[in-house]
């Protein structure tokens, strides 16, 4: 099994090494190769992906390897969406180098590919709760990756092109929050199916709840002009709690969760 782990690294660093050429080559404005690079990547993602599955018996949703390797096989599919949607293409590179943040970050946790799902994971809603969520971070870093962007192009006195940065941005995060707010409601339901009660104030639930909330907040924001210049202050802290939510929460131990440790 530990050689079977190490292959395993190999191809996470196969594709995230697609994934970075592939954004190198957008950057460079050579989208053909780029999208080649891009598809690669996402193919071998999706054979980690589908290795973890088999070797778990299961959806692979139980330790942050698993998450963070279908973490980085969301971007590319949603990317098509979006581009089907009406996006030029100019996001490409976003997506691309997005995708490799994730396999980077499961490079360094464990990979433990015979998992069996404890009792309170055999529940109807725990893939729909973990995939509606990890859609939704997905869309929710992309969008702050273009806020990111927006301010060195501000720096660079490139004022004609930052309201398509806010536009898009704004665009992804709409069509962001429905996910996560299905994946709240729906891990209130899970909750409710395995440990007999909808809210326990949990950490992660908490952590949850406040990024829900910043992100209602951002939204708000975007929609009422008097309060339109607080937006971007609101997207920091929704994305700050976001991050906390996601990972501090599973590696600090004060704000470790007992409901959500197998996350």
């Amino acid at each position: 099994m530990d050689f079977f782990n190490a292959n395993m690294k190999v191809f996470l660093i196969a594709a995230l090494s697609l994934y970075l050429l592939g954004w190198l080559f957008y950057l460079l404005k050579k989208k053909t190769p780029g999208h080649v690079l891009f598809i690669c990547g996402w193919m071998v993602n999706m054979l980690i992906f589908s290795l973890n599955w088999i070797f778990s018996g299961a959806p692979p949703f139980g330790s942050m390897y698993h998450v963070l390797v279908f973490l980085g096989l969301c971007f590319f599919p949603l990317h098509i969406i979006l581009r089907r949607r009406g996006d030029s293409g100019w996001t490409s590179a976003y997506f691309a180098f997005a995708s490799a943040l994730p396999l980077t970050g499961a490079l360094f946790f464990d990979i433990d590919l015979p998992w069996r799902r404890m009792p309170a994971l055999q529940s109807a809603w725990f893939v729909p709760h973990v995939t509606s969520y990890m859609v939704s971070y997905a869309l929710a870093t992309i969008a702050f990756s273009m806020m990111s962007v927006k301010f060195f192009r501000i720096l660079a006195f490139h004022e004609k092109e930052l309201r398509r940065y806010d536009e898009d941005a704004w665009q992804i995060i709409r069509m962001a929050f429905p996910f996560m707010t299905f994946g709240l409601l729906s891990g209130a339901l899970w909750a409710e199916d395995a440990w007999g009660m909808y809210w326990s104030w949990d950490p992660k639930e908490i952590w949850a709840l406040i990024t829900w909330g910043l992100y209602l907040i951002f939204l708000h924001c975007r929609l009422a002009k008097a309060w339109r210049k607080y937006s971007d202050i609101a997207h920091v802290l929704a994305f700050a709690a976001l991050l906390t939510t996601f990972i501090l929460v599973n590696l600090l131990p004060r704000l470790s969760s007992a409901l959500h440790s197998y996350a």
